[in-house]
């Protein structure tokens, strides 16, 4: 099993929720702070890499120990190729480990030692790992026709559904050798390491906003 590090992608100039990587979340600790902590709980600092267009942000990176990787500004729109950010993060990391990308904007996340675990079960067996949550809900699709379901009497109550998983983008585990074939987060073998937190994923100021309230529940 190679090497494993930690890859974290922050942006600073988000569209929708503005700084939301940075500003406070819990206290005076910002998504990002949070994510920080919840790391250091599994890695060691010099394993954890942030890629940051601002190199103002630096500073704030390395008190924890951590490396600060420079993005180009070019690839940090939302129209930027999604396997050219991957590239180019990972590959100034080094040439060999595999990579664990983990997004900040999914607070709720913390079963990195469970991940960890997890992955070294399957490392022989499949070419990356993907965070998902099960889908426990009645789905239409566009025209209003049931996805996995049927209309009628017959159909099954939630509890009966087949499996669907929705990405939760919180974690994810990817081999070098499918990095370098792809450059994805998920590779053609990807085991779905299915979690029952209770994720928000934070794109909206609303979803902001209920992040806040749930994670300082389960943080008082």
């Amino acid at each position: 099993m190679n090497k494993i590090k930690v890859a974290i992608p922050l942006k600073t100039n988000s569209t929708r929720v503005q700084n939301k990587n940075l500003r406070p979340f819990h206290g005076k600790d910002s998504l990002f702070d949070v994510k920080a902590k919840q790391l250091l709980n599994v890695f060691q600092p010099e394993d954890v890499f942030v890629s940051c267009e601002d190199l103002a942000v630096r500073p704030h990176i390395e008190k924890y120990g951590f490396n600060f990787l420079h993005r180009d500004l070019s690839l940090t729109p939302n129209s930027a190729p999604w396997s050219d950010v991957i590239k180019d993060i990972v590959t100034k990391i080094d040439d060999t480990s595999d990579i664990m990308w983990v997004q900040v904007t999914q607070p709720l996340f913390d079963d990195f030692s469970g991940v960890m675990k997890k992955w070294r079960e399957i490392y022989d067996n499949y070419d990356s790992l993907t965070v998902v949550q099960k889908l426990r809900h009645h789905i239409l699709n566009e025209h209003g026709m049931p996805v996995n379901f049927n209309f009628g009497y017959w159909h099954k109550i939630s509890q009966e559904l087949p499996n669907y998983y929705f990405v939760t983008w919180a974690c994810f585990c990817m081999k070098r050798e499918m990095l370098k074939q792809c450059y994805y987060n998920i590779g053609r073998n990807s085991y779905l390491y299915d979690t029952d937190a209770n994720l928000v994923d934070i794109d909206t100021e609303d979803d902001f906003e209920i992040a806040k309230i749930i994670y300082s529940h389960f943080n008082k």
